[in-house]
């Protein structure tokens, strides 16, 4: 009896290994294949050298848009003292260029002192402006002529004498400045002035009195007590 059972026994473990085998075989073949083997890989072309620099030829980069220089004939130099009609005198500091869209051009860069102002005037635009040289000395005398005249004070309103007064101040020629300095002026014995006709005679007064003092070359204090002493002999 004990011979039969193992028999038995030997012939179950055959079974049980040879199921297990089979499973094996079974898990394996189910496994798909990798995609990496089954891709072939493409050849990479070799490029000369040549065909490289045909191809960097063919691609054309856009030219710079060119700058277009303004030529103005310059009439003024650094360092000179000129008449700006609406600020009235200054000098020139220096020259400078500017460019805007595509633009270049040479300006003026002028200091009033009495204003504590800078501005820079294109050249193109110095005599539309009516930037202008200082008064010679002979064409000053004539002016001092001027101020020896009477008053000629018209009969109309304030509101539209002083806006002639303002167009004489502001039109940058000396004599009709000095027209303004004659008939704005009073003495100390003479009837009052309102505030706004005290304040256009000072301005032009002060523009009147720079431009004589350069021209004769004496200082501004020297110029502005010559100038009171010949409007209160009148």
């Amino acid at each position: 009896m004990p011979v039969k059972k193992k028999a038995i026994t030997k012939k179950v473990i055959k079974k049980t290994t040879k199921v297990k085998t089979k499973k094996k075989i079974v898990l394996k073949k189910k496994t798909p294949a990798k995609k990496t083997e089954t891709i072939k890989k493409i050849p990479k072309k070799k490029v000369s050298k040549k065909i490289l620099k045909k191809v960097i030829k063919k691609i054309v980069t856009p030219k710079a848009p060119k700058v277009k220089k303004v030529t103005v004939p310059q009439e003024f130099k650094a360092g000179e003292n000129i008449v700006y009609p609406t600020h009235g005198v200054g000098r020139i500091l220096t020259i400078e260029k500017f460019q805007y869209d595509l633009v270049e051009e040479q300006l003026y860069v002028i200091q009033f002192f009495q204003d504590k102002l800078t501005i820079r005037v294109p050249f193109a635009k110095a005599k539309l402006i009516g930037l202008r040289n200082i008064t010679s000395k002979p064409s000053m005398t004539r002016t001092i002529s001027v101020l020896k005249q009477k008053p000629k004070i018209k009969k109309a309103m304030w509101s539209r004498r002083a806006q002639e007064y303002d167009q004489k101040i502001n039109s940058g020629d000396i004599k009709l400045l000095s027209e303004v300095v004659r008939d704005l002026f009073r003495k100390d014995d003479q009837t009052e002035q309102s505030y706004s006709e005290r304040q256009m005679f000072q301005v032009a007064f002060e523009r009147y009195t720079r431009e004589f003092a350069i021209s004769s070359s004496l200082k501004f204090e020297e110029a502005s007590s010559k100038i009171l002493e010949i409007l209160n002999k009148r």
